[in-house]
Formats: C-alpha cells, sequence, structure tokens
C-alpha cells in the first residue's frame, strides 16, 4: 500500500464510491437496475415523493432520474400520478412488487456495505468518521465547492486566531 499522505482525500474517497457503486450495480444489474435505481427504491420506502425530492434526496439529475423512472415504471416498480395540489408535480410511490423488492435489498445496501467499510472501527471511530464525513460536506457548502474559496477562509481563521 502506497504512504498514506501520497493519496488525497478526495481521490481515497473516490475509489472507495466506486468500489461500492460497482459492488452495488453488480447485485442490481439482474434486476434491471443501477445504484441510482437503488437509491430511488429506498428513499421511496420512507413515502411517496415528487421527481424533484427524488432529484434532491438521490443525488441523481432531473434529465437522468426522469429516464430512470420510466425505466423503473415499465419493470413495475414504482407508479407515477399527478399530485393533486400541484397539477405541475408528479408524485412517485412505489408499487408492491418495488417495495418488496427494496425491503428485500435493503438489508444490503444499507448494513453490508457499512459494515465491510467500517470492519476493525470501534463504534466511536465510527461515530467520528461519520461527523467529519458531514463536516466535509458542510465545508464544501460554504466554500460553494471553490477552493479558492476555502483557502481565504482558512487564511482569515488563521489571522483571527494568531
Amino acid at each position: 500500500m502506497a504512504n498514506v499522505e501520497d493519496r488525497s482525500i478526495p481521490f481515497l474517497m473516490h475509489l472507495i464510491v466506486g468500489r461500492v457503486e460497482a459492488l452495488v450495480n453488480h447485485w442490481a444489474r439482474p434486476l434491471g437496475l443501477k445504484i441510482e435505481g437503488v437509491r430511488v427504491l429506498f428513499r421511496l420506502l420512507a413515502g411517496d415523493r415528487t421527481v424533484n425530492e427524488l432529484a434532491r434526496l438521490t443525488g441523481v439529475e432531473l434529465s437522468t432520474l426522469s429516464r430512470l423512472l420510466t425505466r423503473m415504471e415499465a419493470r413495475g416498480f414504482i407508479a407515477r400520478r399527478r399530485d393533486a395540489a400541484d397539477g405541475r408535480s408528479v408524485i412517485i410511490s412505489l408499487t408492491d412488487e418495488g417495495r418488496a423488492l427494496a425491503l428485500q435489498h435493503q438489508p444490503v445496501y444499507f448494513k453490508d456495505y457499512e459494515a465491510i467499510l467500517m470492519n476493525g472501527f470501534s463504534p466511536e471511530d465510527a461515530r467520528r468518521f461519520r461527523e467529519l464525513l458531514v463536516r466535509m460536506l458542510d465545508n464544501l457548502e460554504t466554500s460553494d465547492g471553490d477552493p479558492m474559496t476555502a483557502l481565504r477562509h482558512k487564511a482569515d481563521e488563521q489571522r483571527v486566531t494568531a
């Protein structure tokens, strides 16, 4: 294994996400799904969602999500209906078949990969790691994803504490 300092955190995160996605895609492919469809199934377990909500919750672009939902509807996993309160919105719900599929595979997706990733970590380490990941997300949101903004904030903080 290369020296840990030789690999950037974003690159390591990319490798981890890529490997988990490949594993999820491997078991989801026989179902006619990939990781994006799996995310949709599991988000809908919590209840019906609008297309916009699903896009936000799954991280799938609206145009991609629209095509994905068409395929999932054709496979009988989801149903669409117009929102009675807002005719412009479409509500997505699981069919009985989609719900059964999501419930059957939910433990695999949510817990098994996390267990593999966190093998050898104490519960405290796992909790702290999750906190650090959330902090990284917060850092990205406050920097607008601009590395120069983040560097300016860091420099400003260093001047204040000096």
